[in-house]
Order: structure tokens, then C-alpha cells, then sequence
């Protein structure tokens, strides 16, 4: 009798955790370097194996890197308040998932998010 349950993942190597996000691997390997938070197990030659959680700590360093035009350094001030940017992500992601808004909610939307996301700039500057 066959199982039909569904395997999980654990581990991801550096080249699908790089297709995945539409990264580079060279990328990955740098961000390695500036990030200490971002640590993905090594085997005994050297290959990089990354968790679900190394993906998502990715996700958010790729976020405020390429989307919000950070600099590494401004990054790796946001990273200690990893939860916001968690959530600032989440909640852009919903306003644009969301179709059924019309163009002035939408706007609106937009509007307070942006300064959400200043009000939060400006705090990790300060720190």
C-alpha cells in the first residue's frame, strides 16, 4: 500500500533556491558574505544547502535590496527589525493581489503605504 502523503523539502540547493526567487547564485554567495544572519549548511566539499527559513530571510534581503532600493548596509539595519519588513512585504503583497479594489482605493492604498514605508526608512536610519 503506498503512502500518499506529500514530502517536504528540508534543504534547497544554492541552485534552486536562485531559480526559485530569480536570483543569481553569485548573488546568494555575496549576500552570504554581508548578511551573518544568512548561514546555509555546508557539506564536507563546500555545497551550500538552504532551509525554508533561509529562503524567506532571502526573500526579504532581495525585497529591500531590488524592490525598495536599499543599500546592503541600509538592508542589514531593516533585517534587525526583521518582523516589520516581514510585514511591510505582506502588506504590499496584499494591496496588490487584492483586483477588487477600483483605482482610488488602490491609490489611497498606495499613498499610505509609501509612507508606512518612509515612517519605516526613517526609523532604521535613526538606528
Amino acid at each position: 500500500m503506498p503512502l500518499k502523503k506529500h514530502i517536504e523539502k528540508r534543504y534547497f540547493t544554492i541552485t534552486e533556491v536562485a531559480n526559485e526567487l530569480g536570483l543569481n547564485a553569485s548573488q546568494l554567495r555575496y549576500w552570504e558574505k554581508e548578511f551573518s544572519s544568512l548561514n546555509p549548511r555546508t557539506n564536507a566539499r563546500g555545497k551550500r544547502f538552504y532551509t525554508a527559513s533561509d529562503k524567506e530571510l532571502i526573500q526579504q534581503i532581495a525585497w529591500l535590496v531590488k524592490d525598495q532600493g536599499y543599500t546592503i548596509n541600509g538592508a542589514r539595519k531593516a533585517l534587525k527589525k526583521r518582523k516589520e519588513v516581514a510585514d511591510a512585504m505582506a502588506a504590499v503583497a496584499n494591496s496588490v493581489t487584492d483586483e477588487s479594489l477600483d483605482k482610488k482605493q488602490l491609490l489611497d492604498r498606495l499613498y499610505g503605504m509609501k509612507s508606512r514605508l518612509e515612517k519605516f526608512g526613517e526609523q532604521t536610519a535613526e538606528s
